[in-house]
């Protein structure tokens, strides 16, 4: 009975931290999508309105679309469905710091010593890799993309036009999964921390791994040329590298058991056949 109690309470908390995500990120996406950029002009009644979030779509426009180039809307809905899917996007990337402490306080009761240490090292170092990666995604891939295609469309004797949704969700997906690419060498680490693969697996078949990292950015790079999947792949495969580097030092200057590698439950100190206390955290293991 106790039992089912714990797992209703777990329930009723992650409720509770769903709810706090689920508001605020409402609130973030109703003050872009609904306060109007200039309260002056729209308190004049001279009927022009433009949501807080075209600030944003502003800036994207200056900063990526090439000279020459025009954005077009072939649908009577382009407009709205633009600034809806953008205050979304931005609302997600003002809520992360909350989601992120909700996230954390749910699950730190279950963490163990040695896991809480690895907390913030991880969240901190993914987090920076993250926004590096947004960067990147933005003011190099995103602007590199339509200069790359300008000359086929000079070639085929194109107008330099693109739709407007074409333009903004390219530019959103590519700066995403720019991103997420970016974090995928702490992955790596931590897959090399704890000893799930070794670091040896990567440097035996380089060759496979620098092939299957940059069929990955190619897959997650939008139409662009096998240039933009080289510009992609360059750091990251960098970053990936530069994880198995850390991940074998650790690995090589962590002291072995002298058995079959048994490990304290609590802090993952190595542990002899016939000891019950750690020596580091002192406590008993079964």
């Amino acid at each position: 009975m106790s039992g089912e109690m714990r797992f209703t309470e777990h329930l009723g908390e992650l409720r509770q931290r769903l709810k706090v995500v689920f508001l605020s990120l409402s609130v973030i996406f109703a003050v872009l999508l609904l306060v109007p950029r200039n309260p002056y002009e729209f308190l004049s009644l001279t009927g022009t309105y433009n949501p807080l979030v075209s600030i944003f779509l502003d800036r994207i426009v200056q900063d990526i679309l090439p000279a020459g180039w025009k954005l077009i809307g072939f649908h009577v809905n382009e407009g709205l469905e633009i600034v809806l899917v953008a205050s979304l996007m931005l609302a997600v990337a003002f809520d992360i710091p909350i989601i992120a402490y909700e996230t954390y306080r749910f699950i730190d009761p279950a963490l163990k010593e040695n896991e809480r240490k690895l907390v913030y090292p991880f969240v901190i170092s993914s987090s920076i890799l993250f926004l590096v990666g947004l960067a990147f995604g933005y003011f190099i891939l995103s602007r590199f993309l339509l200069i790359a295609l300008t000359p086929f469309f000079v070639a085929g004797h194109l107008d330099l036009t693109i739709e407007g949704a074409d333009f903004y969700y390219v530019v959103f997906l590519t700066v995403f999964f720019s991103g997420v690419a970016f974090t995928f060498p702490v992955f790596v680490y931590l897959l090399i921390r704890f000893g799930i693969i070794e670091a040896s697996f990567f440097s035996k078949n380089r060759v496979y791994v620098w092939f299957g990292t940059y069929i990955l950015t190619a897959v997650i790079t939008p139409d662009g040329g096998p240039l933009l999947d080289v510009i992609l792949f360059f750091p990251v495969i960098s970053l990936l590298e530069l994880a198995v580097f850390f991940g074998r030092r650790f690995r090589g200057g962590e002291p072995r058991a002298a058995s079959k590698g048994r490990r304290c439950s609590y802090c993952d100190s190595p542990l002899d056949p016939a000891q019950v206390f750690c020596t580091r955290c002192g406590k008993a293991n079964a």
